[in-house]
Order: C-alpha cells, then sequence, then structure tokens
C-alpha cells in the first residue's frame, strides 16, 4: 500500500468520525447535555479504541478479547472506532491484515477502522484523533511519553481502562 492510499484511507476514517461526532452532537442536543451513562462520555459518544493494546487485555493477543470489548462498548451505547498497529494481523492470523480484512474480521465498516502502515506508531494516529475529536481513548497504555504533546492524557476518564477476565470485560477507574 503506497502512502498515498494509506493517507487517502486515513482521510475516510477521520471523515466517517466527524461525521459521527455531529449525530452524536445532535443526539446530545436531543437528549441533554447532562444525560449520561457509566463511561465519562456519555452513552452516545464515540471513542477511540487501541486495538493493539486492547487485544492482550486477557494475555496473548486475541481477536475474541477485542470483539468483548467492542461488545461492552456498544451495550453501554458507544460507537467504538479502531486503531492498530501495523502487525496485527501476524499477531492474530499469522499474516498481513489490511484496513479492510479487519473490518470483516471485527464485523465492523471500515471506515471505523485503521491499521497504521509499517514503520508508523499507532499511538500518533489513536491520540491525533482522540485530540482533535475530543474523544476518549480506550486502552490500558498511560501514554506517557506523550504527555507534553497530549497533556489531556493525565486527565481523569480520557483514557478508559478495563480489564479482561474469563469472559467478563470490567472498566476501572484511572488514576490521576
Amino acid at each position: 500500500m503506497t502512502d498515498a492510499q494509506v493517507l487517502t484511507l486515513f482521510g475516510l476514517f477521520l471523515l466517517g468520525l466527524l461525521a459521527t461526532l455531529l449525530v452524536v452532537r445532535a443526539l446530545r442536543g436531543a437528549r441533554g447535555a447532562g444525560d449520561h451513562d457509566a463511561l465519562p462520555a456519555g452513552p452516545e459518544a464515540t471513542v477511540i479504541v487501541d486495538g493493539s493494546n486492547v487485544m492482550h487485555w486477557g494475555g496473548d493477543p486475541s481477536l475474541a478479547v477485542l470483539l468483548r470489548v467492542l461488545d461492552a462498548l456498544r451495550d453501554l451505547g458507544h460507537v467504538p472506532a479502531v486503531v492498530f498497529d501495523a502487525n496485527v494481523g501476524y499477531k492474530l492470523f499469522d499474516r498481513f491484515h489490511g484496513h479492510d480484512a479487519m473490518a470483516r474480521a471485527l464485523e465492523m465498516p471500515e471506515r471505523l477502522i485503521l491499521v497504521v502502515d509499517r514503520g508508523d506508531v499507532a499511538d500518533t494516529a489513536i491520540l491525533a484523533v482522540a485530540d482533535e475529536a475530543n474523544l476518549p481513548v480506550v486502552s490500558n497504555d498511560r501514554f506517557r511519553e506523550w504527555s507534553v504533546q497530549y497533556p489531556w492524557v493525565k486527565k481523569k476518564g480520557r483514557i478508559l481502562r478495563g480489564a479482561y477476565d474469563n469472559g467478563a470485560v470490567t472498566w476501572t477507574h484511572p488514576r490521576r
């Protein structure tokens, strides 16, 4: 895949997120700004999922764990968008998987999936999108090395952490 193709796919990914954000804002206006559920952003908010981190919540990389976490987010009313490192396919399927293949594996629209190009760091895309759209990130990564560029990573509730054990997803309260 060329750099231009990756940029085009990333642009489409961002457009999909922004379109979703507009719908979210419209829904928030209809429901009322104070109408929130368990996660800090509210039930109708979009979240960015650090897919390469979340797939390890149960130990070894697992598509089943990632699918269960995505289902748990949807059960709370969220619309997840997932960003992966380039090696995700090798870790889960022993071969490369791009945006389209990961979208099929997760049964999600391709516009909500991003597999970064080899040599790129997924954290860059995760934090840039979350920053631009003011969205929470689902990850157990603390993003310490990014805290100067993105000081909000240290704010309670912006990084949603969790765990997976015996088929159950639990959400943990982030520490300051």
